[in-house]
């Protein structure tokens, strides 16, 4: 179960970034650990760190606020990323 919940934390990430974040309410890298301990699901600052990296990388719209406490958001604004996640899914294939 634990090797289950550590290849899943991206998506946890993912969904965290998703649901309850905006350019008005980022998210810090402390939060969202906080969030995932409270969920069973145990990291470090540096693992989500490093999978918000990954996300970023593959083209995710998540962007990082530039303010004093910084933070990370999902930009709901330029979501294409979902939808082509999707279609590859149906598709069966790669994007």
């Amino acid at each position: 179960m634990e090797t289950t919940l550590k290849k899943t934390t991206i998506v946890h990430i993912l969904r965290v970034l998703y649901n309850y974040t905006s350019s008005e309410y980022p998210a810090t890298q402390t939060a969202i650990v906080n969030y995932l301990n409270d969920l069973g699901i145990s990291c470090s600052r540096k693992t989500v760190g490093r999978n918000l990296g990954y996300l970023i990388e593959s083209g995710a719209p998540i962007k990082r606020h530039t303010c004093k406490n910084g933070g990370y958001y999902y930009d709901h604004k330029g979501d294409r990323f979902l939808r082509r996640m999707k279609s590859v899914e149906r598709s069966g294939g790669e994007a």
